[in-house]
């Protein structure tokens, strides 16, 4: 045996494993409000806390997916989900605040489902 040949059967394992391996379940809103719970209670430790970066990358992609979809809505000529005034932005505690009000089973959905849901309430389309 050659080399090579465990070289090869290692990275067709891994070849293997990754494509085996399913993409990373979206973070739940509850998940995504425990997780904040701990710095919105000691703000002063939330730039150094491990979750902060995490929280923000989850919060971010959200958003970019939530903007993608309505985009695609709005290119399909669909109703928006939510209509945010132009030039205003949903600060971080309205998002905290809203996900908060959400129902038990509403904190169940990936976070940018339950986001949708409260961009809906708070800006409804007209």
């Amino acid at each position: 045996m050659s080399f090579r040949s465990p070289m090869i059967v290692a990275l067709s394992a891994i070849a293997v494993l990754a494509v085996a391996t399913p993409a990373m379940a979206a973070m739940s809103v509850a998940t995504f409000l425990s997780r904040a719970e701990p710095l919105r209670a000691n703000p002063l430790m939330a730039l150094t806390s491990p979750d902060y970066p995490a929280l923000k990358a989850e919060a971010a992609a959200a958003t970019h997916q939530l903007r993608a979809e309505a985009d695609a809505r709005r290119a399909a000529g669909k109703k928006p989900i939510a209509c945010v005034p132009d030039g205003q932005s949903i600060g971080i505690m309205e998002m905290l605040g809203g996900l908060d009000a959400l129902s038990p089973a509403d904190k169940r959905l990936p976070l940018k489902d339950g986001y949708a849901r409260v961009l809906a309430k708070n800006y409804p389309c007209r």
